[in-house]
């Protein structure tokens, strides 16, 4: 069961300027639906013919959701850069208040979306080696274990007002102009790149076209509730991810990151490149949905067109 292919749907969306939400976006209006883009900024510079609304996370519950049928909620602080105590509590604070408050928002809206779509991510399993993990499986141990907790519990809340929720796990995000392509395509031409560790940790990824369509899939199959892996049907060692990119950008990858240095280096932002996650989207090959880059090789390619 779905929303009707031919209803036209008003979609807010948060994050609206980065990867995700900028292809999100292209990808509802290409569709004949209206984009409401929430940002702390409304005079913010976007393409002509977007509703904006403000959106903050520390005052979130005074947002704006009146007269949407779906919100897709993906704004939160970076989690790339070094994890000081300060940089932590930012990305709990940021993820956990902004949810918070959006649910109080909807509960206190007279005409609240029909569903919200939160984001995740797929760090909420943890370092589980070669276990294959699906939406069923426990959650792990770690930092971003601990953030995609408490940030799903806090988007179920809207559960209680009769608002379907979806929570997107979502793995490494590629795509041409944003996430990790324009860093790790630097690091490979510089003869920087190379396996991370022993390698054999397992790397969830997808590619941000079918990343964006899955959030649109999500608002429109109405049997998709609860947590949901938002990743390809394949996740791929460190090693096979480091050996395909390698081969996509035209250089060797000879260098090696030892676990301890990656440590020392990264303190705990070192278990976003060694936690071993190999993620399988079950609930999305159930219901069916067509991956338009179920291989690593097809996404770097295109992802690598970026500039």
């Amino acid at each position: 069961m779905k929303f009707n292919h031919w209803l036209k749907l008003k979609i807010g969306i948060t994050g609206a300027r980065g990867l995700i939400g900028k292809r999100l976006t292209a990808l509802l209006v290409g569709k004949g639906h209206e984009a409401v883009l929430y940002t702390r900024n409304v005079d913010a510079v976007f393409s002509q013919g977007h509703e904006l609304r403000h959106f903050s996370p520390e005052i979130a519950e005074q947002t704006d959701v009146s007269g949407l049928d779906a919100l897709v909620h993906l704004a939160g602080e970076s989690v790339l850069g070094i994890w000081t105590a300060a940089k932590k509590q930012q990305i709990r604070s940021s993820r956990l208040l902004g949810t918070q408050g959006l649910v109080k928002a909807m509960k206190d809206s007279e005409t609240a979306p029909q569903v919200f779509v939160c984001a995740s991510g797929t760090g909420f399993y943890g370092d589980r080696a070669d276990e294959v993990l699906t939406e069923e499986s426990e959650l792990g141990r770690g930092f971003l274990a601990e953030v995609t907790q408490v940030w799903e519990s806090a988007a179920m809340q809207a559960q209680d007002e009769g608002i379907r929720v979806v929570c997107g796990r979502v793995g490494m995000v590629l795509g041409a102009g944003g996430g990790a392509a324009p860093l790790l395509r630097k690091l490979f031409r510089l003869g920087l790149g190379g396996r991370l560790g022993s390698g054999k940790q397992w790397m969830p990824w997808v590619h941000v076209d079918d990343v964006a369509r899955m959030f649109l899939y999500a608002i429109e199959q109405t049997a998709l509730e609860g947590a949901v892996n938002f990743c390809a049907p394949k996740a791929v060692s460190n090693s096979e991810f480091t050996r395909v990119l390698a081969r996509e950008v035209k250089r060797p990858a000879i260098a090696w990151a030892p676990a301890p240095l990656l440590r020392l280096v990264l303190g705990g932002m070192s278990e976003m490149l060694l936690f071993s996650e190999r993620v399988v989207p079950e609930v999305l090959e159930e219901q069916g949905f067509d991956w338009g880059y179920e291989d690593l090789g097809d996404a770097f390619s295109q992802a690598m067109k970026g500039k």
